[in-house]
């Protein structure tokens, strides 16, 4: 696991954003490890998959305690590297009654951290079956060629690629753009929202999208979908598995585990589509939880089985 960690500190139930000048009330709050690197290290490691992760923290009590709430929950965090005299990122969820969010990001240290290049030299001592990059939107100084030469160099070696940047922040300059498109080459499995992709390809027109996503793509694409679910499109077919009907108590790392279970369903022997009902399973557990959320993959399995994958003609 490659990318971004953060602290999150998520307020729940409101309804309006304030205006400046202004204050609006939430329901309550927690504080959490997350980042989409965090939150998908917490849930692959929940689903049985054993999980090592590169990124950075501050030298700082958050930055401790990532590190020590990531050891504890059995992911390895040997290559976790600590910035000196830098502070820990931190994000502000403000989540709807309906589980909506917005974000407000301070990414700290981040932008100044190397994941790449350490992320190589985790891979030379130490092979992987996946390695799954995200978080890249809130990694500033992440080196393209440097991405491209890890993803290249770990397709060589045997090892699934899976790539979910996140919703970059700056409005999705053209740079951004070309840095997408320059790692999808040696992308296997791409896992953006429909908002990303979008974005990403300056279409709205599902149709449109799928064919733009397939050219830059040469592996899977799985476009997340909230409530429609998630598409599943490799150039040569295209399904929709639906979504499972739940409460949502926060919807707050929903994708980040969503991809967390798709590679265990991968690492188990799932095909793409199986993998992906499992990630949904597993993402339709977590949203409805307020404690212990990060499911387990027996659970998910069972739920797994009610959901429904349809072909869809765009």
């Amino acid at each position: 696991m490659v990318g971004n960690l953060t602290i999150d500190v998520i307020l729940r139930g409101i309804t309006t954003m304030p205006e400046w000048g202004q204050e609006v009330l939430c329901r309550d709050r927690t504080e959490s490890v997350a980042g989409q690197a965090g939150a998908m290290a917490f849930a692959a490691s929940a689903l049985g998959v054993t999980t090592n992760i590169v990124g950075a923290v501050g030298d700082d009590a958050a930055g401790a305690r990532i590190r020590d709430e990531l050891a504890a929950s059995g992911v390895g965090v040997d290559a976790l590297a600590l910035v000196h005299e830098g502070s820990t990122a931190m994000t502000v969820a403000l989540v709807r009654p309906d589980g909506e969010r917005a974000f407000v990001s301070d990414l700290g240290s981040l932008p100044g951290f190397d994941v790449a290049a350490t992320a190589a030299e985790r891979l030379a001592v130490s092979p992987a079956s996946v390695v799954a990059l995200v978080g890249t939107s809130n990694i500033r100084s992440i080196d393209q060629d440097a991405v491209v030469e890890l993803f290249r160099v770990a397709r060589r070696e045997g090892s699934l690629t899976v790539f979910d940047p996140g919703w970059d922040p700056l409005g999705w300059p053209k740079e951004t753009v070309a840095f997408v498109q320059a790692v999808l080459a040696e992308t296997d499995i791409f896992l953006p929202n429909r908002d990303e992709t979008e974005a990403l390809t300056g279409e709205r027109e599902f149709a449109r999208v799928i064919d733009v996503v397939t050219k830059l793509c040469p592996g899977v694409t799985i476009m997340k979908a909230g409530s429609s679910g998630s598409y599943v499109f490799d150039g040569e077919r295209i399904a929709n598995v639906r979504a499972i009907v739940t409460s949502v108590d926060n919807a707050v790392g929903a994708g980040d585990v969503f991809d967390s279970g798709l590679i265990a369903g991968y690492l188990n022997g799932r095909d793409i589509l199986e993998s992906v009902t499992l990630a949904s399973a597993a993402a339709s557990i977590y949203v409805g939880r307020r404690d212990d959320r990060f499911p387990n993959y027996a659970e998910c399995a069972e739920l797994a089985k009610a959901v429904e994958v349809v072909a869809v003609n765009p």
